[in-house]
């Protein structure tokens, strides 16, 4: 049983395998690869979700090592609530 819902999700790549996920009410996305232009950009912005794609390795590695983060797209912003 996956708990997804209400949750932010990081995968690695932004590839069409995960579509999936959007079959439960996440809020928001995050990954390592991918682009602008990238299958699940593209699927973020239809359902005018919250994402971060293509942080980079650093970045991504200090996400998924936090209990807790918050995404605020209008300003650019990740905040690390339970930071690790």
């Amino acid at each position: 049983n996956i708990k997804l819902n209400n949750k932010i999700i990081a995968i690695e790549n932004a590839d069409p395998g995960y579509d999936w996920l959007f079959s439960y009410k996440i809020s928001g996305l995050i990954t390592k690869f991918g682009g602008i232009n990238s299958h699940m950009a593209i699927r973020c912005r239809e359902f005018n979700l919250p994402a971060v794609i293509g942080c980079g390795e650093y970045l991504y590695n200090k996400i998924i090592n936090q209990n807790e983060i918050t995404l605020d797209c209008k300003f650019n912003k990740i905040d690390f609530l339970g930071i690790q």
